[in-house]
C-alpha cells in the first residue's frame, strides 16, 4: 500500500504544472458523454441454434454523466442510433431478438454523502436501488495517456469475483466520479475497461456547464428494492420467459440464453 501511495503522489505531483495550465479550462462542473460497448453471448438452444452466427457480438450505446462536486447522474443518452434489432431465420420456427435500449435507467451518486441511488427500468417496471458507495482499492500503475486532450493516470482494480477493472482518470476534471458509478479516484474517469474489454466506457465529448445551469436530481420514483430483491424479481421473469442471462450487473459479458 505504502508503494501504491507513492506511485500516485509522483504520478500527481508530474501533472502539477499541466494541471495548472489547464486550470482556466478545468470544468468543475458539466457534461461528459461515453460511448459503451459491451460484448454479447447469446446462445440459441434448439431449433434455433443454426442461426446464432446472424447474431450481434457487441452492442454500442451513448452514456451522459453529468457532474458537480457535490453529485453525479449517470444516464442512457438521447442519441442510441445503434440499438440493435437481430433477427434469427423467417420461418414459423425462427427466433427474433429484439434489444432496445431505455432512457430510463439512472445512477446518481451523492458525493458529498456517499451513497448511491440506481434507478432501473426493468420490463417497464422502475426500480430504485438505494445503498452506499463502493470503495474500491485501485492501484495507481502510473502510466499515462492523454484523452480528449487531458493527461490521465492509469489505476486498475479487482473485485471479490475476480472481475479486473482498468480506468483512466484525470486530476484535470477534480471530481472523484466516472462512467456506470465507478469512481474514487483523484479525478473523473475518462476511460474505463471492465474485464478485459467484455464492458467498456469511452469519453468522446466534455462539455462544461455552469454550475446553476445544471440540472443534478436524485430519481425518487420507483420502488424501492435491495440489490438482491432486484436480482431475484429479474431472474425469475426471465426464468418465466425462458431465457438465462448472467453477467450483466457484474461488468462481465452479457450471456443470453434463449429456449425454445
Amino acid at each position: 500500500m505504502k508503494h501504491a501511495g507513492n506511485t500516485l503522489l509522483i504520478c500527481l505531483l508530474s501533472l502539477t504544472s499541466v494541471v495548472k495550465g489547464q486550470q482556466a479550462g478545468n470544468p468543475g462542473s458539466g457534461k461528459i458523454t461515453f460511448e459503451e460497448k459491451v460484448k454479447l453471448e447469446i446462445k440459441l438452444e434448439g431449433d434455433g441454434a443454426q442461426f446464432a452466427s446472424m447474431l450481434p457480438k457487441e452492442r454500442k450505446s451513448e452514456k451522459i454523466l453529468t457532474f458537480s462536486p457535490e453529485a453525479i447522474l449517470f444516464e442512457d443518452g438521447n442519441n442510441n442510433a445503434e440499438d440493435m434489432m437481430a433477427t434469427a431465420g423467417h420461418s414459423e420456427g425462427g427466433v427474433r431478438i429484439r434489444m432496445l435500449g431505455s432512457a430510463e435507467n439512472k445512477i446518481y451518486t451523492d458525493l458529498e454523502n456517499g451513497t448511491v441511488t440506481d434507478r432501473r427500468d426493468f420490463m417497464n417496471r422502475i426500480f430504485l436501488v438505494e445503498k452506499a458507495a463502493p470503495v474500491t482499492d485501485w492501484k495507481i500503475t502510473g502510466n499515462q495517456k492523454q484523452i480528449l486532450g487531458y493527461n490521465c493516470i492509469e489505476a486498475y482494480c479487482t473485485d471479490t469475483a475476480g472481475v479486473k477493472t482498468s480506468a483512466w482518470f484525470t486530476p484535470a476534471i477534480p471530481v472523484k466520479g466516472g462512467p456506470a458509478g465507478l469512481g474514487n479516484l483523484p479525478g473523473m474517469i475518462l476511460e474505463a475497461d471492465i474485464n478485459n474489454g467484455s464492458r467498456t466506457y469511452t469519453a468522446k465529448n466534455i462539455e462544461p456547464i455552469a454550475l446553476k445551469e445544471l440540472k443534478l436530481q436524485k430519481p425518487r420514483d420507483g420502488k424501492k428494492v435491495t440489490e438482491a430483491e432486484y436480482e431475484q424479481i429479474m431472474a425469475e421473469k426471465m426464468k418465466e420467459m425462458g431465457v438465462e442471462t448472467g453477467g450483466a450487473t457484474s461488468g462481465a459479458n452479457v450471456h443470453i440464453v434463449i429456449k425454445r
